[in-house]
């Protein structure tokens, strides 16, 4: 019986052990013209801002500090507001993440035509995880030409608002706790039988 109890606690230790960690993105950017049009998530006083809200709606807050960087998106879908008409992001480009302190960057086409629903980057991220840019047919006034956090306000046009989607890859096992959990419902067995 001592046994079994050891088992059982050394199972539910490992098991709180070997818990998966989300992936966490705190840091965003759009590039293209040559590297000349740039909004990102980043405080350096010369780039503007890449703005992050809630799916809800146009108008909903922020989700950017007040210098326009980004604490920690988890996993979820987003509007990434950026310009629209002067500034947009059109033709070849670059669109990059960092991603639990690494950053993962793709080539990308930025659409000219910004009608819903095309999906035009893609990002594969370490455990399977996943950053995917659509476009939407939605647009309001949200960010304005200037740096950083000075951005956060509405500049007088109306700016574009991708989807961005950030999925969480399917969960897998720690090949540790597969053993220690085989172990675990052996032991339970072989005590049941010793029973009888």
């Amino acid at each position: 019986m001592y046994f079994l109890r050891m088992m059982r606690g050394g199972l539910l230790a490992a098991m709180a052990i070997s818990t998966l960690s989300a992936g966490v993105i705190t840091e965003a950017l759009f590039s293209s013209n040559g590297g000349s049009f740039i909004n990102d998530t980043i405080a350096d006083g010369v780039t503007a801002p890449l703005g992050f809200t809630n799916t809800g709606g146009t108008a909903d807050a922020f989700l950017n500090n007040a210098n326009s960087t980004i604490t920690g998106l988890a996993y979820g879908s987003y509007y990434a507001i950026t310009f629209l008409g002067f500034g947009q992001h059109i033709g070849t480009g670059t669109f990059s993440v960092r991603y639990d302190g690494v950053l993962f960057s793709t080539a990308v086409t930025f659409p000219s035509d910004l009608t819903c629903c095309t999906q035009f980057a893609s990002l594969s991220l370490p455990g399977g995880d996943s950053v995917t840019l659509a476009t939407t047919d939605l647009s309001a006034d949200r960010i304005a030409i200037i740096a950083d956090g000075a951005g956060l306000t509405p500049g007088g046009a109306a700016d574009a608002f991708y989807l961005f989607t950030f999925t969480q890859g399917a969960a897998v096992p720690e090949p540790g706790s597969a053993v220690l959990l085989a172990t675990a419902v052996f032991a339970l067995g072989f005590a049941r039988f010793r029973k009888r």
